[in-house]
């Protein structure tokens, strides 16, 4: 794969995994979410602005979709397989151990955040086998 062409791929997996995030926290989850809101002390006050906070948050997905390109496109295996064992370990590496920490740190409740990771782990592994397919098919 050229440059150009995982910059692409991971434009496009960061958008795909932002948007079915965004769907999954918002429709599935949001009781949880709502009642994690509850749960914060009238006078908390987020250190940033809410655009700055919902821009930041869209950035861990391109960083995932970014390495799970990158990492694909330079392994030996372009297998659906691979692709599957990549977005696992960016899923624990990356979603369960930040999660991990903001509950430890008192910032999120265990099931919020059991549940938020168990959603990235379906989305990553549904979405995960397109790669593989679609160079597949260009070949």
């Amino acid at each position: 794969m050229s440059t150009m062409s995982i910059l692409v791929w991971a434009l496009i997996y960061g958008v795909v995994w932002n948007v079915l995030g965004w769907a999954g926290n918002n429709f599935l989850l949001e009781a949880g979410w709502d009642a994690v809101g509850a749960q914060l002390s009238p006078d908390f006050a987020p250190p940033w602005s809410p655009l700055t906070r919902e821009l930041l948050s869209f950035v861990s997905d391109f960083v995932y979709a970014f390495a799970f390109v990158w990492l694909f496109a330079h392994g030996a295996q372009k297998s659906v397989a691979h692709a599957l064992a990549l977005v696992f370990v960016l899923w624990v590496s990356g979603a369960v151990m930040t999660y991990l920490a903001i509950v430890n740190a008192g910032f999120l409740p265990l099931e919020i955040a059991v549940q938020t990771s168990v959603l990235a782990l379906v989305i990553f592994l549904a979405t995960a086998p397109i790669l593989p397919m679609a160079l597949a098919k260009k070949a």
